[in-house]
């Protein structure tokens, strides 16, 4: 079985835009990652896979917003039970923090996805740039976690000092939440 888990999902249930040929992407090229590391991969819902270790969980997401394109994050495994929450910060970490950690020019794994070719070229991008980055991480083989999630929060803190700065005009309503640190 290729994916253990999988979720039925009812025909009525209307897709999110690219979950079928995320699927496919997924099956294509982070699976195969996943094997080849001797880890599971799992589909978690409709657009959320994840690769478990006991180190780390690497999560591949389907855009929800306006941009086409998915997302690869990782957290520790101790977040094992760990809703689809982005708004929590401290917990998940974008491919491109640990690209960056290892001084490595993380934007040219990204593309611009318009097509749906673009889409899996993307896909390959992120599956490669996950077993070099990534791989180290899950198996347990890389110990400086705490080098990047330092860099990142403190890059966050300096980020949100820089929005509570802006200035509104008179009729514009302020109202920013920020989510507390866990």
């Amino acid at each position: 079985m290729l994916f253990r888990n999988m979720l039925p999902v009812p025909a009525e249930i209307k897709y999110m835009r690219d979950s079928l040929i995320f699927d496919e992407a997924i099956a294509k090229y982070f699976a195969p990652f996943a094997r080849d590391i001797g880890l599971p991969i799992s589909k978690m819902s409709d657009g959320i896979y994840e690769i478990t270790s006991p180190y780390f969980i690497l999560r591949v997401r389907l855009h929800t917003g306006h941009r086409r394109g998915l997302n690869v994050l990782m957290r520790l495994s101790k977040y094992r039970e760990f809703s689809d929450d982005d708004r929590t910060p401290g917990v998940m970490y974008g491919i491109g923090c640990f690209m960056e950690n290892s001084c490595k020019d993380w934007q040219n794994k990204f593309v611009d996805v318009e097509t749906d070719d673009d889409f899996r070229k993307q896909t390959e991008l992120l599956a490669e740039a996950a077993k070099q980055f990534l791989a180290p991480y899950l198996l347990g083989e890389k110990k400086d976690f705490q080098v990047i999630k330092e860099t990142w929060d403190r890059k966050g803190k300096a980020a949100a000092a820089e929005i509570r700065k802006l200035k509104f005009p008179s009729f514009a309503q302020k109202r920013w939440h920020f989510p507390k640190s866990p």
